[in-house]
């Protein structure tokens, strides 16, 4: 369906109803005026209209209201951001963030990073909840100088709630039809003097939209005919916060969250072509996340300098087994990756300036990062090996420190004229330690051990210069050098392809013009950019020793790319009652040059999982009616493009993924304290497949579709005090 047809139609939703407003965009399109929307995408508070960067903004009414709960449910909502995923498993273990296209390449780290309250979260931590936060900053573009780590592409920054003197307090029950419950809680206040604590607490359970008859069918004639669930799950998630506020410059904080989920994913997913919900394997085992962390920030504000301290820790730790060949004619198949990941970092700065037209931050950043993953296979029926495939063990032991210094700039010559420069100096070493074990029975048994190390370092700059042609209007323009540091293959087949790759660099330009007009009824963000990618880190044939007779397939630094495209946010607020809004992102990312692992020529080929188009329309019109509160109503239509899922190399194979749009509902009806939503998602009932997986040990593709639920009702109980 062509974009503009896509447009009219949610157009047409919009004028029969509108949903809630959310923060949008880097002119701060919100709840608020452009002018008080604050963020802290240059490390300290500023309004977004003067941060010369594209950025987008989710207040923390917002993803309550949208029930946006993490940045999968972002996907739609925000221009040019996708998820790539990885050959090795179907699971969000192996998921990446992509923005502007950067990242949508699994080979080594991530090149978009998660932060929560300052500190950098593994990879395996992407998806952590957005739970009792403040704000949700989407970055778009390199962040280096002052996030730093895997920031190559943009970055995620959760910014958490702070307890403070007002006691408040949030309850909230909601129920769906698939047998889903969750109850949320929180409380916030103070303890005594100058001391202040926050508690929350999620709790879920679902039977999951994904059913399965085989398992059934299996348990004799009293399955038969009957189905059982195959993505039923639990989740429990807390957050603890405590804060000393003396009143004399000194803010200290201290935040520890944890979360446990266990029960079934649906892996490998629904058989393609079938366009239905049905499970066809022939036995479900739980999987379970376990994610705890927390970080230590102490800011002390000596007048002319401030001084920050973030210290920080975190482990996770996943299990995901799932019946590999994913029906019952074969089997038993099993595949289960065991990860953990463990994180220490500590981040010091300093921020100062010299009167009201030079600003400047310094600061050094250390960390270490502990990386397990094992993968166990149990295959006796396959295509590929006959008498069968046991790997007990393919287990990769990575291990990343490094340190980086920083600086960043601002001189304001005029009121209203902004120029800004930073530098980062990052050095990393990683070493990658395999062992594997695996047989063929009848054929050959294998046990070899492998290691390997790297070092890396690189300067990153950036240049921004920002003009405000008035108070609520700002344009600006930005260079920046995106790094991604080099690595390793995820799990390599063998001790020879444990080899190193290099890093992988971008530069990166962008000009935007974003604030408000018409009296601050319109707000809005336009951003245009171009990408060029060096040394990409790809799929290819590597040489042993560089030597040319001793090609092996891998991961190099094979190619060279670009992305160029826009992203445009606006709302309207022609009423106190009523916001309509939008947003469309355009993106362009092929390589330029690349020769994969058979020597196949991709240049001229677009990314996988990139698509070119996204969009959404949304709004909220709010309807008094007297004793009763305040009724509103809404919609949010969303537009996905189509992708290309897989790499298209060896056996991870090439799909070709079409577009989806979503219709979302809701009502809602609030009257002091309490608030009561009915949501319809997926109004029109849509099949929707995000990406393909595919079972590859077999003389055929056997790809699974990984969806999104179908049409789904429910209502939600929500109690607020303060």
């Amino acid at each position: 369906m062509k974009l503009g047809l896509l447009l009219t139609t949610g157009a047409l939703a919009l004028a029969a109803t509108s949903t809630e407003v959310r923060a949008q965009a880097a002119s701060g399109v919100a709840d608020d005026s452009s002018n008080t929307i604050v963020v802290t995408a240059r490390k300290r508070e500023e309004r977004a209209i003067d941060a010369p960067l594209s950025v987008q903004v989710f207040s923390a009414v917002s993803l309550e209201r949208d029930r946006v709960d993490n940045v999968e449910d972002l996907v739609g909502r925000t221009p040019n951001l996708s998820l790539s995923s990885n050959v090795l498993s179907p699971g969000n273990d192996f998921l990446n963030i992509a923005i502007r296209g950067v990242g949508a390449q699994g080979a080594g780290v991530p090149a978009v990073g998660t932060f929560v309250d300052g500190a950098f979260v593994p990879s395996l931590s992407f998806d952590i909840g957005f739970m009792d936060v403040e704000r949700v900053e989407v970055l778009r573009g390199p962040q280096g100088t002052l996030f730093g780590r895997n920031t190559q592409g943009g970055a995620l920054n959760i910014v958490l709630r702070r307890p403070d003197e007002e006691t408040r307090g949030r309850l909230a029950l909601t129920f769906d039809e698939f047998e889903s419950a969750r109850a949320q809680a929180a409380l916030s206040g103070q303890i005594s003097d100058n001391f202040f604590g926050s508690i929350a607490a999620d709790v879920s359970t679902t039977n999951g939209y994904l059913r399965n008859n085989v398992v059934a069918n299996a348990a004799g004639a009293n399955g038969q005919g009957r189905t059982v669930s195959a993505n039923a799950s639990d989740r429990y998630s807390g957050r603890l916060a405590l804060r000393y506020n003396p009143d004399n410059g000194l803010d200290i904080n201290l935040a520890i969250d944890g979360s446990r989920k266990s029960g079934l994913d649906g892996y490998p997913g629904v058989p393609r072509g079938s366009e239905d919900y049905i499970v066809r394997s022939d036995f479900q085992i739980d999987g379970t996340t376990e994610n705890i962390g927390g970080a230590l920030t102490i800011e002390n504000d000596f007048g002319n300098v401030a001084l920050t301290l973030i210290s920080a820790f975190r482990d996770i730790s996943t299990e995901l087994p799932f019946d590999f060949d994913g029906s019952p004619e074969r089997g038993p198949n099993l595949q289960d990756i065991q990860s953990e990941q463990t994180l220490f970092s500590q981040e010091v700065r300093l921020d100062g300036g010299f009167g009201d037209r030079l600003s400047w931050l310094v600061g050094a950043y250390a960390f270490r990062e502990d990386s397990l993953t094992d993968r166990s296979v149990q295959l006796l029926d396959i295509d590929a090996f006959p008498g069968g495939l046991t790997v007990d063990a393919q287990r990769q032991d990575l291990t990343r420190d490094g340190f980086a210094l920083f600086a960043d700039l601002q001189w304001r010559p005029v009121d209203w004229l902004e120029i800004g420069g930073g530098l980062r100096y990052a050095r990393e070493s990683v070493d990658s330690d395999v062992v594997l074990d695996f047989a063929l029975p009848g054929i050959v048994a294998i046990s070899e051990t492998g290691s390997g190390s790297l070092t890396d370092s690189n300067i990153s700059p950036t240049v921004s210069i920002r003009a405000n042609l008035t108070d609520d209007l700002a344009t600006y323009a930005r260079y920046a050098r995106g790094f991604k540091a080099g690595g390793f293959p995820l799990a390599p087949a063998s001790a020879t392809t444990n080899i190193s790759f290099g890093p992988e660099t971008s530069d990166n330009y962008e000009i935007g013009l974003k604030g408000s007009s018409l009296g601050g009824i319109l707000d809005f963000n336009f951003a245009l950019f171009r990408i060029d990618l060096s040394d990409q880190q790809l799929s290819t044939i590597v040489f042993l020793n560089g030597d040319p007779n001793l090609p092996v397939a891998s991961v190099g630094n094979a190619g060279s790319s670009r992305s160029e495209g826009f992203e445009l946010d606006m709302a309207i607020r022609p009423s106190p009652w009523i916001t309509l809004g939008g947003n469309v992102g355009y993106t362009d990312a092929t390589y330029r040059s690349y020769l994969d692992t058979v020597g196949a020529d991709r240049s001229g080929e677009r990314f996988p999982f990139v698509p070119e188009w996204t969009a959404e329309l949304y709004g909220r019109a709010t309807i008094p009616i007297g004793d009763f509160g305040d009724l509103t109503l809404g919609a949010n239509f969303r537009h996905v493009g189509d992708i290309l899922s897989g790499s298209g190399v060896d056996v991870d194979l090439q799909f070709p993924v079409q577009s989806y749009e979503v219709l979302d509902l809701t009502a809602s009806l609030e009257h002091e304290n309490f608030r009561l939503d009915l949501f319809v998602d997926n109004v029109t009932d849509e099949f929707i497949e995000t990406r393909v997986f595919n079972a590859f040990f077999f003389a055929d593709p056997r790809p699974f579709s990984i969806t999104q639920p179908p049409r789904r009702f429910g209502f939600r109980i929500v109690y607020d005090f303060r």
